[in-house]
């Protein structure tokens, strides 16, 4: 098995175009995970960008909204993995990146 992460992405939190954060639903499908899922991670509200670092941090207008790691055999699993995350129905969306080297 290989390591996935996923990034969860959508609207920032404190915007007009970001959905309704669904606890309830999030828990369920991490239950529905099982053992794929390594680290259930976390949903994000707010972040600063920090450039450079003359230049101190600011607000992100970034659309990272969370994260999670999951063992899948490939990608095409891995894709099945999320293909039910809430985040879709939060008017987001997900990246999904292989890690790569020994976990810590």
């Amino acid at each position: 098995m290989e390591r996935f992460l996923i990034v969860y992405r959508g609207a920032p939190g404190g915007t007009s175009a970001a959905a309704q954060h669904d606890g309830g639903r999030w828990s369920a499908w991490f239950d529905a995970l099982g053992a794929a899922l390594i680290d259930r991670g976390g949903v994000t509200h707010n972040s600063v960008e920090v450039s450079s670092r003359l230049l101190g941090p600011k607000l992100s207008g970034s659309s990272l909204a969370g994260y999670s790691l999951v063992a899948a055999t490939d990608f095409n699993d891995a894709v099945r993995l999320a293909e039910e995350c809430p985040i879709f129905d939060e008017h987001g969306w997900v990246e999904i990146a292989r890690l790569t080297g020994a976990p810590p």
